[in-house]
């Protein structure tokens, strides 16, 4: 039930997700009067197709693992001058007009970064939504586990200890506690843990262990209610959320990079589809709420400077702003192809490491 469930979730989710970035793509391509042949969610053999009145075709396709926007004039690999010219010998007068290829800098530009920021303002939305007429969850930070003969053992707490405030300041959720214990400097944290019902005062020396400092506690959310809040209120607590998941991930990301946190952490769609059972399993705002986190991941991710990315077209566009004239082709083809090369590693590695933590 539980595979199931994740495979029902996984297909939900994502082909939402895709058609939200690539509608992004699809709509300033409009605005840019560029030609859009075909929009696709899934990728390879057509299941379900049909053609507007401006002769889009519409599909659905087998492999529910992405989709695009093809546009008239554009290409997924460099091509040579001789080859463009060649295209562009072939193409009407009004075509030339339609075409992705020769549309200025800047609309190609807007096209491109259309797909991200559709996924960013798809997140806000639902974030925006959740928070305005659920309300936020309220949840306790509660103690799962302390390390023997640590700071935190030594000074009393216990499994199932909930932290009630820290130094005076209200603890909120698990990630206030680590913002504290980092600040501490390793100066005494004065802890008040509510206990079957009972504040308990503790004192704890955070231990230092290289450029950090610990109690020797695991912590999680444990949810209690629904707290509702107002408009603005809701508008800031998405922002919020949007924030926060931009700076950790790219905290994370640049951890891994520099070998302080290990490639293992990185989930592939096994990682994808598991949570997203979870989080259907566990209720509808569960499953928007991880559906706007993916969101903003997605878009996130794409805007990294990597070729083949949107961010990486975007970053090529950028230079020859710069430079006042196109990268030659060659070196164009150089770059896409380390990224194609990133990007296909990343996929393995990431799914390498769910099937690795099936097998254990």
């Amino acid at each position: 039930m539980g595979i199931l469930t994740g495979i029902i979730a996984f297909i939900i989710l994502l082909p939402i997700i895709v058609f939200v970035h690539e509608y992004g793509h699809f709509l300033f391509a409009r605005i840019n009067g560029v030609r859009i042949e075909s929009f696709s969610i899934g990728f390879g053999p057509s299941l379900f197709e049909w053609k507007d009145k401006h002769n889009t075709v519409w599909k659905i396709s087998a492999i529910p693992l992405g989709g695009y926007v093809k546009m008239l004039g554009q290409s997924d690999t460099p091509e040579s001058a001789k080859e463009k010219a060649e295209k562009a010998k072939k193409l009407t007068a009004k075509e030339k007009a339609e075409s992705f290829q020769f549309k200025k800098r800047y609309q190609k530009a807007s096209i491109v970064f259309a797909g991200p920021f559709f996924n960013f303002v798809f997140g806000f939305i639902l974030f925006f939504s959740l928070f305005f007429f659920k309300g936020i969850p309220n949840t306790t930070s509660i103690v799962m586990d302390v390390v023997k003969d640590s700071p935190a053992y030594s000074s009393g707490i216990k499994t199932g200890d909930i932290f009630v405030s820290i130094n005076g300041t209200l603890v909120e959720n698990p990630r206030s506690i680590g913002k504290i214990i980092k600040s501490s400097n390793g100066k005494k944290l004065d802890i008040v843990v509510n206990r079957s019902g009972k504040n308990i005062d503790i004192s704890v020396i955070p231990e230092q262990k290289n450029d950090s400092y610990f109690l020797g506690v695991s912590y999680a959310s444990k949810f209690e209610n629904y707290k509702k809040i107002g408009f603005v209120k809701s508008i800031q607590e998405s922002y919020s959320s949007i924030k926060n998941i931009v700076v950790d991930t790219v905290k994370s990301l640049g951890e891994i990079l520099i070998g302080s946190r290990s490639s293992k952490e990185l989930g592939g769609m096994i990682s994808i589809a598991k949570v997203s059972g979870e989080a259907l399993s566990s209720g509808f705002y569960s499953f928007l709420y991880l559906m706007s986190f993916i969101s903003v991941s997605l878009g996130l991710f794409n805007l990294f400077p990597i070729p083949v990315l949107d961010g990486g077209y975007l970053f090529i566009y950028m230079i020859e702003g710069i430079i006042r004239r196109e990268i030659p082709e060659k070196i164009k083809e150089i770059i896409f192809s380390i990224g194609f090369m990133f990007i296909i590693f990343l996929l393995l590695l990431s799914n390498f490491n769910d099937i690795l933590r099936i097998v254990k």
